[in-house]
């Protein structure tokens, strides 16, 4: 008998799921390791420059709007 990391319940060694909570008791290559955490990696990366674009296309539209209004300023000026 073993205790499983997923749930504490006590399971039989011979099983390479628990039938509690169904935490997988099999090791893991670590080369799979290494690639899931490098797809994490991508994933949060991407998702950081999609925010910064994000924030960078807010900051244009409001230095375009800051811009028409400094033209329309000088227009009337004239």
């Amino acid at each position: 008998m073993c205790i499983c990391v997923g749930c504490g319940k006590l399971i039989d060694k011979r099983f390479f799921y628990c039938p509690w909570c169904g935490y997988s008791r099999a090791e893991k290559s670590e080369e799979e390791s290494s690639e899931l955490r490098y797809a994490k990696f991508k994933e949060k990366l991407q998702e950081k420059r999609y925010n910064q674009i994000e924030k960078m296309e807010e900051q244009l539209d409001s230095l375009e709007k800051e811009l028409s209004i400094l033209v329309l300023s000088a227009e009337m000026h004239k």
